[in-house]
């Protein structure tokens, strides 16, 4: 008589609610059982942190579970569900000046309501040659917790040491030029031709520093502490023979892959 090969779920397929002193193992799975049907329950156990862990037949029935239940009532205690692996996300930052500490943008990050799961680090630049590969971009990433409730916005205008800073946001799985996931901007299929006045992906990150460019309105920040150029310094801006060497506004974040 043949049996049947052992299963073995993955975490994507279980489900965790807080254990109350007065339930049972029992109570918890028949209460989702009736939610899921009991066929379709297969593993159940309490797990550290006074937890409740209940696996099911596949990741879907979690997903359902977790969008339409995300609260039940077992003998008129009141459960919240949670999946047991919550599938991190990355945010990246681009034209961030290096100056501005990680705190900062950490703070930004709590501000806007996402939970971090991970410290903010920077990204590399990716230069050729091996005796720079230390060299970091004006690029930094963290990893939150995912939550369709928050709009992140494209960009925002952070202030640190008496500056203004416009710093770009995205997710890594979504493109910034057409908002679309599943592939980088730089490999955008919807992007048209660019123009000698709109190509902007060779250009590194530069600082907006928001000289000698008034901010939108709906930016709603003030604009005493901004620099405007002196005349001798837009003089030498105009100079044909003299290169600049002052960074320019960046109104694109950079296409380079981490």
């Amino acid at each position: 008589m043949a049996t049947s090969a052992p299963q073995f779920p993955a975490k994507e397929q279980a489900i965790v609610m807080n254990a109350v002193d007065d339930l049972k193992l029992t109570d918890y799975v028949v209460a989702i059982g009736n939610i899921v049907q009991p066929k379709n329950i297969i593993f159940a156990s309490r797990i550290s942190n006074g937890r409740i862990c209940i696996y099911m037949s596949s990741k879907l029935l979690v997903d359902q579970v977790v969008a339409d239940h995300p609260v039940i009532t077992i003998k008129d205690f009141e459960v919240n569900i949670r999946r047991l692996m919550n599938p991190a996300r990355r945010i990246i930052f681009s034209n961030v000046c290096p100056s501005v500490p990680h705190n900062v943008i950490e703070n930004l990050v709590q501000t806007l309501g996402f939970t971090a799961v991970s410290k903010m680090s920077f990204l590399r630049a990716s230069i050729e040659g091996d005796e720079f590969k230390h060299v970091l971009s004006f690029r930094r990433q963290i990893y939150i917790q995912p939550d369709d409730s928050i709009n992140l916005p494209s960009s925002m205008v952070i202030k640190y040491d008496n500056t203004n800073y416009r710093i770009f946001l995205s997710y890594d799985d979504v493109c910034f030029k057409c908002k679309v996931s599943g592939h980088f901007a730089s490999d955008c299929p919807n992007q048209t031709e660019p123009t000698d006045q709109t190509d902007t992906s060779n250009s590194s990150t530069p600082l907006d520093l928001a000289v000698g460019k008034s901010l939108a309105l709906d930016d709603q920040l003030e604009t005493s502490n901004l620099v405007t150029p002196s005349p001798s310094t837009t003089a030498k801006r105009s100079a044909p023979d003299e290169p600049s060497t002052e960074f320019t506004p960046s109104d694109q974040p950079t296409t380079a892959k981490p």
